[in-house]
C-alpha cells in the first residue's frame, strides 16, 4: 500500500509565512527594546552630567562669594580706616566677611586676631543652590554646595589687603552650634512686645531657651530702647563656643524680619 502525505505544498508555504513574521516581529521587537533602552541610557547620562554641570558651577559660585566677600570687607576697611587689632574692624569683617545670602545673619564668622602676624581672620562658610534635574520624571530640586572658607585681612603700610583660602568643612561645622543658639535667641526675641523691657526680664525670656541637650546659655550685657526697638547685646554659648550679638526687636512688628540679628565684637559683650 502506498501511503501519501496529507500536507500539501501551500501549507507548507503557510508555516513558512507564520515562521518568518515570527522571526519578523522579534527582530523589531528587539530593535524597539535596544533603542528604548539606548534612549533611557543617554537621558540618564544626559541628566546626570548636567547635574555635575550645575554643582561645579555651584562651587565656583561659592568661591566667588567668599572672594566677592573679601573684597567688599577691605574697602569697608579702608574707607573707616580702621586698626586691624580694634573693634571697629572686627565689627566689620564679622558683618562683611561671611556670606551675604538672606537669614545669614546669625552666621557669626570664626574670627581670631593673630598679634605675631598682624593679621585678622574670618573662617566661615559659603554655600550656593543649583538645581538638580531628573532624567525621566519628577520635579526639579534644589541642593546647596557649601564650603569653608578663610578670609584673611591685614594692613601693609596704611593699606588693607585679602587673602581667601579654603578651609576643612569640620573648622565651619565647629561653629553651627553657636549659631543655632542665635537662631534660637532671634526667635525667642520675637515674643517680646514691651517696649520698656528690662535687662532682667530679657535674660529671663532667653533663660530656658533650648533643650537640655543643646546647651544654650546667655549673658545678657545691654538692653536700650528708642520708641519701639528694643537693641539687645548678648553673649552666646554653645557647645564651647561663644559669640557676642547685636539682636534689635521692632516690638509693633510680628513680621519674621521683627527682629535682625548681627554678630559683633567680643568688646560688645564686656559690660
Amino acid at each position: 500500500m502506498i501511503r501519501t502525505s496529507s500536507s500539501t505544498p501551500v501549507a507548507g508555504r503557510g508555516a513558512r509565512a507564520v515562521t518568518g513574521g515570527c522571526l519578523a516581529a522579534l527582530t523589531a521587537l528587539i530593535l524597539v527594546l535596544a533603542t528604548v533602552l539606548a534612549w533611557t541610557a543617554y537621558t540618564f547620562h544626559r541628566a546626570g552630567t548636567g547635574n555635575a554641570d550645575r554643582r561645579t558651577q555651584a562651587r565656583a559660585a561659592v568661591e566667588q562669594q567668599a572672594r566677592q566677600a573679601a573684597s567688599v570687607t577691605v574697602r569697608a576697611l579702608t574707607a573707616a580706616r580702621a586698626s586691624v587689632s580694634g573693634t571697629a574692624a572686627q565689627d566689620i569683617v564679622l558683618r562683611d566677611g561671611r556670606d551675604p545670602g538672606p537669614g545669614r545673619g546669625t552666621v557669626a564668622p570664626d574670627l581670631v586676631f593673630d598679634r605675631a602676624t598682624g593679621r585678622l581672620t574670618a573662617v566661615t562658610p559659603f554655600s550656593s543652590v543649583y538645581e538638580v534635574r531628573p532624567a525621566l520624571w519628577g520635579a526639579v530640586s534644589t541642593e546647596s554646595e557649601t564650603r569653608c572658607y578663610a578670609l584673611a585681612f591685614r594692613r601693609d603700610t596704611g593699606t588693607w589687603r585679602a587673602a581667601v583660602t579654603a578651609r576643612p568643612d569640620a573648622d565651619c561645622a565647629r561653629r553651627q552650634p553657636v549659631t543655632d543658639a542665635a537662631q534660637a535667641a532671634q526667635n525667642a526675641l520675637r515674643t517680646l512686645v514691651r517696649p520698656a523691657a528690662t535687662r532682667s526680664q530679657v535674660q529671663q525670656l532667653l533663660a530656658p531657651v533650648g533643650s537640655a541637650a543643646d546647651h544654650y546659655a546667655y549673658d545678657v550685657t545691654t538692653v536700650t530702647r528708642r520708641g519701639t526697638t528694643v537693641t539687645v547685646i548678648a553673649l552666646v554659648h554653645a557647645a564651647g563656643q561663644q559669640q557676642c550679638y547685636r539682636f534689635v526687636r521692632i516690638t509693633d512688628s510680628y513680621d519674621s524680619d521683627s527682629v535682625t540679628t548681627l554678630p559683633v565684637a567680643a568688646a560688645h559683650c564686656d559690660g
